[in-house]
């Protein structure tokens, strides 16, 4: 469906726009010889040539062509002016077919002005000024080596006047880093663009909107390089300084929040783009109307997040008013935006079954892309492909087949093999030659040859996070078509396989929070920043490459050296990780295993139960030691049974009401239609919606009674999630924390800032990248318990290995010095925070606090900040509120703290799906830890916890599940 759009149009949004780099004249004509200046009449005619100057030379461009041409004729029959005066009527023609849009025509005349001006010791601020327009304009008709040329020449003028640093020379550094972007030579282009972004914020005052569009164009010049988390961090500076130093009724305020919003979504935190777009949309309104095509481009963007959080009927309302927008204007950003509108609106109609309006629609769709796009072009196949994909969930096998096998060559033959929408486009072929009759050999060669390019990819380490983030729904919709396709051959093997890269797809997208700053120079982090880096080079010489092919003037062999050079350097990285850092590189990108390995992994009374949820059909794998049996589940239904138990569950305490016993039976059915029989350990490993809820509060048969005397499934099972199943049981089972005698770190008993008791524990004032601010941090509610929760943990441990920081002895920087290797277990009592729960939250976190405001932390343990980590433990407990869940539809499985965790080395986590009472959160995780101590494994550890918690009486309402279950075990 539609990406989101930028601030414009392909150009404008950029901030690259031709409107951005209108040529202007001399507001002061430089003397000329006394001579010309004494003479009346040459006096006179300079005095017109000075006028142009000082008008607006876009209030009547026509007007303007005319008065020039009958100044010429008696400028001629004068006998001419001296050349700075030529130049100037020159750069006056130039700039009236400017706003003629005749880009051709005002080149040359800027190109006879250069030589005029310079033969009439033009003033240097003037000169370079002439050649920074003409350098735009040629760059737009993409000459860019004449571009490049002139933004070079005025650049060298500028630093004469300025020095290295200065609002011309940024402008001059901007233009050439547009040059090379232009070209598609992005990592050359950065550097300019960095430096120029930076210079213009010295030039920041009221009113002045330059540097924000500088900063908003780097934000998505990096965004689109696959640098989305400095992408984010500019685009959040681009909209706080928008805000600050231009205001809400400033277009370009407009700008920075819709870019905001964009880049939000890239990284997949649809919560928070919402009310950043939403703001967008107002001041679009506001400054440039309702109808507007920068307004519609918003209401897209605001659609597209809106969508992702499961907010159709808002997101359909505002698609449908967009493409009203474009319609009744026949302005468009794009030439396939009415194209994919149409397919979007389809798509909506066919969700409701609402077929008639659905075709209707999508003829349109197809109708607009087969119009407006290049013949056979990858963009105008994925429109058709959309058709091809909801006859599919109709049932029109024949006709979906038939669209498929005419557009989906044309994918392979416009993407490269690795890219998603081919792969997905491939697979769905597969998969309607196999429901139409296909020859099964066939088949099965085209959708294992897709999934054997999926599988590469989610294992290669120079794909980033970024990327994959990006593209896993796809990706997963590819693996979903596998997985049905093996289904219907009864081919366990391939079912397993599918299953496990739809999942690893899923787990990808808690993994972008794993950033390279401060990691050591050969760390695992700092070697995979130069791989990606280098990535990225061997894309663009790739492609400058190819183009290189048709351009008889280009250095080919110069190209295909260079790539071979870029290729040697990243094979030479990639071994070094594989080589020196197997760990990182099994957790980073997990790979399938065989249905075999994975069941001689497994212990007698396992089960591995596997849901992989598509957008109407649920598949859940259930795979024992010597079985493996499937279920189909209604994708709507199932997330209604979630949305119940979980509506049961966050409930303000103590307002304990009932709890929908029926509904958690029926889940139990539909995931476990054999029930449970002799199983003993429930593994559970994937699932989006499922993944918001622990499975303990499931019922194994049906009850109406006392909650205390309700068959909950851990009365018969143990229940663990596996989060990296090709490291599940590789590595042996550790000893009991007892005989081992390692060490614990208790952190917490955070006091919040504003509170009664706040001491010194505070929070700076000044958040790293989008954090909440204090008044924020402040409204959240006290954990009385936390710090005797900490030294119940710590009891079970032995004196000389324990380690408590408490309250100020909490703060973010002394936690960070805390030695972190050898742990058994660490633990964490203090508020976790999801991306998007609290305002200006842009990534999960942990509150700490800061005692030293000067040590440079802000008392927020964000997911980036712990990926960073070298945590040598066991494993780590966090018992703080909402540390497990993605926090919303559209998130990632777990949030990104569990995965966090796991890539900084902790080896297994107990975390909460909801916000846990003080009291129950001490209580299960201290008798947790004990039953570990005296030699129980994890998941029956918090089984047993969790079963004594449902029978003391002495807890207020400790049967109800809200109390008990929130807790999951995360292995690997």
């Amino acid at each position: 469906m539609p990406l989101p759009l930028r601030a414009g149009a392909a150009l404008a949004a950029l901030g690259f726009g031709l409107w951005a780099v209108a040529p202007t004249l001399a507001q002061n004509a430089p003397d000329v010889p006394g001579e010309a200046r004494t003479d009346p009449a040459s006096a006179a005619l300079i005095a017109e040539i000075d006028a142009f100057g000082a008008a607006d030379a876009s209030a009547d461009p026509a007007g303007d062509l005319e008065k020039i041409a009958d100044l010429r004729r008696r400028i001629e029959a004068h006998g001419g002016l001296p050349p700075m005066a030529m130049g100037l009527l020159e750069s006056a023609e130039g700039a009236a077919h400017f706003y003629l849009r005749d880009f051709e025509t005002a080149a040359a005349a800027y190109g006879r002005a250069a030589p005029l001006f310079e033969a009439g010791n033009a003033p240097p601020d003037e000169l370079a000024g002439l050649y920074n327009n003409r350098a735009s304009i040629l760059a737009a008709l993409g000459r860019y080596g004449e571009a490049e040329a002139d933004h070079r020449r005025a650049l060298a003028i500028r630093r004469q006047i300025e020095g290295e640093r200065g609002e011309a020379v940024s402008s001059s550094l901007f233009g050439l880093g547009y040059v090379y972007y232009r070209q598609g030579r992005i990592e050359e282009s950065l550097p300019f663009l960095r430096e120029a972004a930076d210079q213009q914020l010295d030039y920041l005052r009221p009113g002045n909107p330059l540097p924000i569009v500088r900063l908003t164009s780097l934000a998505s010049v990096l965004g689109r390089s696959g640098r989305t988390a400095e992408g984010l961090a500019a685009a959040r500076k681009a909209e706080a300084l928008a805000r600050e130093y231009l205001g809400p009724d400033h277009p370009t305020f407009a700008i920075a929040l819709n870019n905001l919003g964009n880049a939000l979504i890239e990284n997949r935190i649809f919560r928070e783009a919402i009310p950043v777009l939403r703001e967008s949309l107002e001041v679009r309104i506001k400054t440039g109307g309702e109808q507007a095509s920068g307004t519609a481009i918003t209401m897209r963007n605001l659609a597209t997040a809106l969508k992702a959080t499961g907010a159709d009927a808002d997101a359909e309302a505002l698609n449908r008013r967009a493409l009203e927008i474009y319609e009744a204007t026949g302005e468009v950003d794009t030439p396939f935006a009415l194209a994919y509108l149409y397919s979007e609106l389809a798509d909506f109609a066919a969700r409701r079954d609402e077929w008639e309006s659905y075709f209707a629609l999508s003829d349109k769709a197809i109708a607009s892309a087969d119009a407006a796009l290049d013949n056979d072009s990858a963009e105008q196949a994925q429109i058709h492909l959309y058709r091809a994909e909801w006859l599919l969930r109709k049932g029109d096998f024949s006709d979906a087949r038939g669209v498929a096998e005419r557009w989906v060559p044309v994918m392979q033959s416009d993407l490269i093999v690795s890219h998603e929408d081919r792969i997905w486009a491939e697979m769905l072929l597969a998969r309607l030659r196999q429901l139409t009759g296909g020859e099964p050999g066939e088949v099965l060669a085209l959708a294992d040859d897709a999934m054997d390019k999926l599988e590469a990819k989610l294992a290669d380490l120079a794909v980033s996070d970024e990327a994959l983030v990006r593209e896993a729904r796809r990706h997963r919709e590819a693996a979903i078509l596998y997985l049905a396709l093996a289904a219907d051959l009864g081919d366990g093997e391939r079912m397993v396989r599918s299953m496990q890269l739809a999942n690893i797809t899923e787990l990808a997208r808690g993994q972008q929070f794993a950033q390279p700053d401060d990691a050591p120079p050969d760390g695992a982090l700092a070697l995979r920043a130069r791989l990606l880096d280098l990535g990225r080079t061997r894309a663009e010489l790739a492609a400058r490459l190819e183009a290189a092919q048709l351009d008889e003037n280009a250095d080919r062999d110069g190209l295909a050296r260079e790539l071979a050079s870029a290729d040697s350097a990243a094979q030479a990285i990639e071994m070094k990780l594989l080589r020196d850092h197997p760990d990182f590189v099994a957790r980073y990108r997990p790979q399938p295993l065989r249905l075999a390995e994975l069941r001689s992994r497994m212990r007698k009374g396992d089960l591995v139960l596997a849901p992989v949820e598509g957008e109407a059909t649920t598949w859940v794998l259930a795979i024992g030691k010597d079985s493996l049996r499937w279920s189909v589940l209604d994708t709507m239904q199932l997330g209604q049974q979630v949305a119940s138990l979980r509506d049961a569950v966050d409930l303000p305490d103590p307002a304990l009401a009932g709890f929908p016993l029926d509904t958690a039976h029926a889940l139990f059915r539909g995931l476990f239609p054999q029930g449970l029989g002799k199983v003993r350990r429930v593994l559970v490993h994937g699932g989006e919606r499922l993944a918001s809820l622990p499975f303990a509060l499931l019922t194994t048969r049906a009850h109406d009674g006392s909650l205390a005397d309700a068959p909950w499934l851990i009365r018969s099972a143990g229940v663990q999630v596996v989060g990296n199943l090709s490291l599940f049981g590789a590595e042996p089972v550790p000893a009991p924390t007892a005989t081992r005698a390692r060490r614990f770190v208790g952190v917490g008993g955070v006091e919040l800032p504003g509170s009664a008791n706040a001491g010194t524990a505070r929070l700076a004032g000044l958040f790293r990248g989008g954090r909440p601010d204090r008044g924020v941090i402040g409204d959240l509610p006290s954990l009385p318990a936390a710090a005797e929760e900490l030294r119940g943990l710590a009891e079970t441990f032995p004196e000389s290995g324990r380690m408590l920081l408490i309250g100020p002895e909490a703060a973010e920087e002394r936690f960070k010095r805390a030695d972190l290797t050898g742990l058994d277990v660490l633990a964490f009592a203090t508020h976790g925070l999801v991306a998007g729960e609290l305002a200006g939250l842009w990534e999960p976190a942990l509150l700490l606090g800061t005692g030293d405001p000067a040590a440079g932390e802000d008392g927020v343990l964000g997911a980036s900040e712990i990926a960073r980590l070298a945590i040598d433990a066991d494993w780590v407990i966090l018992s703080a509120c909402n540390t497990a869940s993605g926090g919303s539809e559209g998130a990632p499985s777990y949030s990104g703290l569990a995965t966090a965790f796991a890539q900084s080395g902790a080896r297994a986590l107990l975390l909460s799906h909801w916000r846990v009472r003080d009291d129950a959160a001490s209580w299960l995780s201290v008798r947790t830890v004990q039953a570990t101590r005296d030699g129980e494994g994890r998941a029956e550890a918090l089984r047993r916890a969790q079963l004594a918690l449902i029978r003391d009486k002495s807890l207020a309402g400790a049967a109800h599940p809200a109390i008990w279950a929130p807790y999951v075990l995360i292995e690997n």
